[in-house]
Formats: C-alpha cells, sequence, structure tokens
C-alpha cells in the first residue's frame, strides 16, 4: 500500500527531521521580550495554551511534525519486526528497535513534562522556611554570597535544613548542584548579600525525568550494539 511505504520511508523520518529543525531555529530568532522569557518559567503547555497563536506558531508546528516522526518510528519498527523476525539473529533485529525505543519514551518523556511539570521562583532570607508543592517544609539556614575586593559578586551558595525539627542536618547548594527531595528540585539562582541577606530559589518538578533517562541509556544501548554489529560484518568481510 502506497500509504503505508510512505510511513515507514526513511525519506519520511529525514524530512520530519529537518522540518524539526526549521521550525526550531525560526522560533529561536523570532521569540523575544517576556514570551521569551516566559517559555522557560513554566511548564511548555500551559505556556501554548497563554501564549497566541501569532507568536507560538512555530512550536504547535515542531509539536505535530515531532507527532508524525513518532508515528513513522513505531511504522518502522513494526515493518521491520514482521517482515525480517525470521531471517535475522536477534541482535540485530532488536538494536534498531532499541534505538527506536529510546527515541519514543524520550518524546513521550518531554510529553509528559510539558504537561505535568511544576516550575515556580520563591525569594527566601536566611532562617526562614520554604515549602515545597507537596507541602514539606525545608529551612534556609545561611546564605553565603562571595565577592571580589571591588565588591563584584563572584560565586554564591546556601545551607538549606531538609527537616526544620532537625537544623543541624544540612545540606549546600549552589548553581550547579541543586537539592532533590521527593522528586522536587530546588536550585539556587541568584543571592545577595545587600541590605539583607536573600536568595531566589526555583522548584521544578519534571515528570517525564526518569523516563528521558530510561530512553536514553535505551537509545545509547541501541546505537552501541549497532555499532558492534556492523563492525563485526565488516571484520568477516576482510577476513573473507
Amino acid at each position: 500500500m502506497k500509504l503505508w511505504r510512505v510511513l515507514i520511508s526513511l525519506e519520511l523520518c529525514l524530512g520530519l527531521l529537518a522540518l524539526v529543525c526549521l521550525s526550531m531555529a525560526v522560533g529561536s530568532f523570532s521569540l523575544s521580550g517576556e514570551y521569551a522569557a516566559a517559555i522557560n518559567s513554566m511548564p511548555l503547555m500551559a505556556w501554548l495554551r497563554e501564549v497566541p497563536f501569532s507568536i507560538s506558531w512555530w512550536l504547535w508546528i515542531a509539536v505535530v511534525l515531532l507527532a508524525l516522526l513518532a508515528l513513522n518510528t513505531l511504522c518502522c519498527s513494526s515493518e521491520t519486526l514482521w517482515s525480517r523476525w525470521r531471517t535475522c539473529n536477534i541482535a540485530s533485529l532488536l538494536a534498531p528497535q532499541l534505538i527506536h525505543a529510546g527515541f519514543l519514551l524520550i518524546v513521550l518523556a518531554h510529553l509528559g513534562s510539558a504537561l505535568w511539570s511544576s516550575h515556580y521562583s520563591v525569594e527566601v532570607g536566611e532562617m526562614t522556611l520554604a515549602a515545597l508543592p507537596d507541602g514539606s517544609r525545608f529551612g534556609i539556614a545561611s546564605i553565603s554570597v562571595a565577592t571580589t575586593p571591588e565588591g563584584m559578586p563572584v560565586g554564591f551558595s546556601s545551607e538549606l535544613a531538609p527537616d526544620p525539627n532537625r537544623p543541624e542536618v544540612r545540606v549546600t547548594i549552589s548553581p550547579n548542584h541543586p537539592w532533590f527531595s521527593h522528586g522536587f528540585g530546588v536550585y539556587l539562582k541568584q543571592a545577595e548579600a545587600y541590605p539583607y541577606k536573600r536568595a531566589l530559589l526555583e522548584i521544578h518538578r519534571e515528570a517525564g525525568a526518569g523516563m528521558a533517562l530510561a530512553g536514553a541509556l535505551l537509545f545509547a544501548i541501541g546505537n552501541v550494539q549497532l555499532v558492534a554489529i556492523r563492525s563485526k560484518r565488516q571484520d568477516s568481510k576482510i577476513d573473507s
């Protein structure tokens, strides 16, 4: 069937990938102002619902293209399994399917994060309490800001007390070292020492993080397995 041949074709896959890259490039250069700032501070689907279509059209196109790419991947995998499962050895058959499965899991992970992630900011001071979205509280024991002799900030960190009832138990966070608890990540985005010590925390929950990790592992394993298989075939050709 002609439609099926199109759905499983490599040409469709490459064309969709090129269009996704093009739409994302257009969005990267055209998006600016408050909408550009907001896209990184809220779940993607919430951003799409609130932003006018005249601003977000390129991202809607990218979402549709990714859905078509996922459909192409599913069709390609089913065709390969159906047509080759009796003629190929299991390793050669499964390696591409692991790559496909990894890609699909990554797409689903991003969809899950776009739908169900949470992301908000809170300003805190020393010796205050803050709360995670699930209601659990933690304390801000200290805020440290390192400065040059001229007074320019060069680094900052904060000590958190995960259990306010045990303030002696602390964890240290900095811009590249967040604290994770109950599925939430607490990130230190900014800190100031004057007029009083205060910090800006971002609290994230990425609903698709676990699925994305599983997809990345499957994708990597599939690629390594495929390279090993092709290397063995090349060696056997040389020997013959």
